[in-house]
């Protein structure tokens, strides 16, 4: 998944501005320079300023070659509007951005800010560019403002270029009863560029895991049993954990997969006696992101979420609520990256409702990382319909609160896209807009870079709603 961005800079001017538009068009490419760095971006600037149509023209020709996924151009001083007109054609973003007067009277120097009024005006009511037309920028480069307002956008933009490339493999079938979840891969490949298969079965890696030589296995349950802080699950099921674990990893690795969606249940149990939850834990720490019962939604969102953080995202069920503090409990049987558990490390155990009873010893089937996860800020989405729909939720993991079996955390300051809300908003919400029951999650509070996401790609972000006693609908 290739989320490294090519950002053009390029600056216009106007031929009879008396101030020093050209010095500001130097000190805004010397600090993007730096950004360019600290945000991890490819910067190719255009050097002369631009004045004219025709200059304009060579500046998207530019772009083109450079494959610019977003162009921000420097409106030093008030431009010549026709320049818009070949800059609107570029294929990736656009940004526009405009200085502060050196001078509060006198001779105007730059009219910088009517340069972004008019570009803006110009994108949005004459170029009829499709979707948001640009974003607008205004502050020294320096300023707290224009480096959140860039570090929000290289986020949101390195989430949609990621899943451009993202190649996702799905293992076996949707999973029977989630149709909530169905998605047609057209649309997929329509809205975001991404490429999924569907054709691959639990057989064929199940086939996969029973031929791996022992002498391999064994050195990667040594590898795993180290992962973890106890290990309380049968030396069988780790093992075949372990085979299921080495076999995705391989598959992925042979067939350029960034995402295995994996029908995790019933079949795997059917065909090899175990949940694989324990082992898709150990992919989601590994950089391959794999999400339970063929989600891919959930795999989409998880991704975008890697690109925008650069950390491991993780898959949960909102599962329980607790009016006395006002928290929610995200949960799933452990399929959470290691690196999410506290203090209290990971524990490789038996499946808590997947397997049998032996009399009245309880006997799981399968690998489950089972923690509670670390404090610290998260971001929770889920997205349905046709990749058309977001919704947001972030909050803050709490400390000290145990959780459920499994890998879980209870989160506290719950706000709906950027809203704080109680229990019963947080319940209307979910139940009255129809949200999908799987939520993707994040460390880091990502509702800008996620509400920016959604600008660029035409996704509703839906809101809160108020409680009412009666029956609501979704005014989305």
């Amino acid at each position: 998944m290739n989320t490294r961005l090519k950002v053009v800079l390029a600056g216009a001017v106007h031929p009879n501005m008396p101030g020093d538009d050209r010095g500001v068009i130097e000190k805004a490419i010397t600090e993007m320079q730096v950004y360019a760095k600290k945000y991890a971006f490819d910067l190719a600037v255009w050097k002369s300023p631009i004045s004219s149509e025709d200059n304009a023209e060579e500046v998207r020709r530019f772009c083109e070659a450079e494959e610019a996924d977003f162009t921000l151009l420097i409106n030093a001083s008030l431009p010549f509007g026709r320049i818009m007109l070949p800059l609107a054609k570029v294929r990736g973003r656009l940004g526009f951005w405009s200085f502060p007067e050196p001078t509060r009277d006198g001779v105007l120097q730059l009219n910088s800010f009517c340069g972004v009024n008019l570009m803006g005006s110009l994108l949005s009511h004459y170029s009829r560019r499709p979707g948001v037309p640009g974003k607008w920028f205004y502050g020294q480069p320096e300023s707290p403002m224009f480096a959140e307002r860039l570090r929000c956008t290289i986020r949101a933009l390195q989430a949609i270029k990621g899943l451009g490339s993202l190649r996702i493999g799905q293992i076996g079938g949707l999973a029977n009863g989630f149709e909530n979840m169905y998605v047609d891969e057209r649309d997929l490949e329509s809205k975001f560029g991404t490429y999924l298969q569907t054709r691959h079965s639990v057989e064929e890696i199940v086939a996969r895991a029973v031929k791996l030589p022992d002498s391999q296995v064994a050195e990667e349950i040594a590898k795993a049993r180290a992962e973890a802080k106890r290990v309380t699950v049968s030396d069988e099921h780790l093992a075949k954990s372990t085979r299921v674990f080495m076999a995705c990893r391989d598959f992925a690795r042979e067939n350029r997969y960034d995402a295995l969606a994996i029908s995790c249940w019933a079949r795997f149990q059917e065909v090899y006696g175990i949940a694989v939850c324990g082992a898709m834990s150990r992919l989601n720490e590994q950089g391959i992101l794999a999400v339970c019962e063929a989600d891919i939604f959930s795999t989409v969102c998880m991704a975008a979420m890697k690109a925008m953080t650069g950390e491991k995202p993780a898959l949960n069920d909102l599962v329980s609520l607790d009016e006395s503090d006002n928290s929610l409990n995200l949960w799933h049987c452990g399929v959470a990256p290691t690196s999410w558990a506290d203090s209290k490390g990971v524990t490789w155990d038996c499946h808590f409702n997947i397997g049998h009873y032996d009399g009245k010893t309880w006997c799981g089937d399968g690998m489950v990382a089972d923690m509670n996860f670390r404090p610290g800020p998260v971001t929770i989405v889920s997205m349905g319909g046709r990749f058309d729909r977001l919704f947001l939720v972030t909050g803050e993991v709490m400390a000290g609160k145990p959780g459920y079996a499994g890998s879980s955390g209870w989160v506290k300051n719950i706000a709906i896209n950027g809203q704080a809300v109680d229990i019963p908003v947080l319940i209307n919400s979910i139940a009255t807009h129809g949200v999908n029951h799987h939520y993707s999650t994040s460390y880091q509070d990502l509702t800008f870079e996620w509400n920016e996401f959604a600008a660029w790609m035409g996704i509703a972000v839906l809101p809160p709603l108020e409680y009412k006693p009666y029956v609501q609908s979704s005014p989305v």
